[in-house]
């Protein structure tokens, strides 16, 4: 058996069984050494989850009854996903392959497989999708595998021509970015391999973060000698580029709900070599009166529903967003009003989010500087990923007046 769709198949089951990560299951399950290609795994897992709802409807046109069994229907994913959208993949192999799997997965249901493969392969292995004229938003969700709550917030949002370009985008890979850490590489420094596991990154030479992300903290503006709080820091690419900012010079107060989140942010530091960073365990919620009016500068990057980053976890799209939609703002709002609280006269505050929802991010902002009354915004960004590759996010930048 093809040990590759083998494991493929295992994280696909854990993400559907344990309501993990892609990406903490994919890299679990690579990790373990077994793997004969690691980039065939992800393409497959990826684009499995990154087209569901659009294998599924097409799935469900080869079947006498939908209602069939988790493990059979993700084997059918695997075989619908190869035949259809993978390129430089056999239509014998990504049959027989998958027929062997559910001979060892799904007992006495290899002939079941093995039928719907070959129907869909005679049929000419072409994926179809709803009319528009059967509900437009319906067509929306099916095309691009997202959950209709996604599709319509967007389409509310931003229009149809926007919302369907974002849609587009949100299948696709995320083009990988990268910081030079100035505290350790020399002038000129390019590393010769992005990989995570290269001995560069290791030893603290670079950083894998998107540039929407970067972004941001380059326009807190964070500066040597200031004393920086980080209320959501986790896993700790805000603060980290932060201190290469402020040259390890001055304080940043890095904290998460989770202790073990924290832990996170302190290796990160130990591997860039910052020794300005305190990690510890805090509710961003909860007022800490040591802090107040003392920070030069103030980093709330919010939970948020995570629709700007649908690319990187496409297990989202799959969400009801409108539950997120309804209650996270009530906790931004609590953590923005904490933050706000430790600025001193002059100090900068950042509201950030990697969502494209303005439930979670223009409203939450408005609200605060009418309710305040100390704080004028400064900057303000909505970045869309159409206009710069960079992951959907929200930034507003704001300035304590009084």
């Amino acid at each position: 058996m093809d040990k590759d769709r083998r494991l493929a198949f295992l994280i696909l089951k854990d993400i559907d069984k344990q309501n993990a990560w892609s990406n903490l299951s994919l890299n679990g399950y690579i990790s373990g050494g077994n793997a004969d290609s690691p980039a065939f795994i992800r393409e497959l897992v990826y684009g499995v989850l990154r087209n569901r709802m659009l294998l599924d409807y097409n799935i469900d046109g080869f079947l006498k009854k939908p209602s069939i069994g988790i493990s059979e229907r993700n084997l059918l994913r695997m075989g619908f996903y190869q035949l259809a959208l993978m390129d430089g993949v056999a239509e014998h192999a990504a049959v027989s392959e998958t027929v062997k799997l559910a001979e060892q997965f799904v007992k006495g249901k290899k002939a079941f497989v093995n039928a719907v493969l070959r129907n869909f392969q005679r049929s000419g292995c072409k994926l179809k999708t709803p009319e528009k004229e059967h509900g437009y938003i319906k067509h929306l969700s099916v095309k691009y595998s997202a959950h209709e709550s996604i599709a319509r917030l967007w389409t509310e949002a931003y229009g149809k021509e926007q919302a369907e370009e974002l849609l587009r985008i949100s299948n696709t890979v995320p083009p990988l970015s990268i910081r030079i850490n100035p505290l350790k590489a020399p002038d000129g420094y390019v590393p010769q391999s992005l990989s995570a596991d290269s001995e560069d990154f290791k030893n603290g030479l670079f950083s894998i973060q998107d540039e929407a992300s970067q972004r941001a903290v380059k326009m807190l503006d964070p500066r040597p000698g200031e004393l920086m709080l980080d209320l959501c820091a986790a896993p700790g690419g805000k603060s980290c580029f932060a201190a290469e900012l402020m040259k390890n010079e001055g304080q940043i107060k890095a904290f998460d709900l989770y202790e073990a989140r924290a832990g996170l942010i302190e290796k990160e530091a130990k591997r860039l070599g910052i020794s300005i960073i305190d990690a510890s365990q805090h509710d961003a919620s909860e007022f800490m009166p040591e802090y107040e009016e003392q920070a030069d500068c103030v980093l709330c990057d919010v939970p948020c529903s995570g629709l700007g980053v649908l690319r990187r976890k496409p297990e989202i799209k799959l969400r009801d967003a409108s539950g997120a939609v309804k209650e996270l703002p009530a906790l931004q709002k609590d953590i923005l009003r904490t933050a706000a609280r430790y600025v001193k006269p002059g100090g900068r505050l950042m509201y950030s989010t990697c969502t494209l929802d303005p439930h979670e991010n223009e409203e939450v902002t408005r609200e605060f500087i009418e309710k305040d009354g100390n704080f004028a915004i400064g900057t303000e960004e909505t970045l869309l990923p159409q206009e710069g590759g960079h992951d959907g996010f929200y930034i507003c930048l704001m300035r304590k007046i009084n």
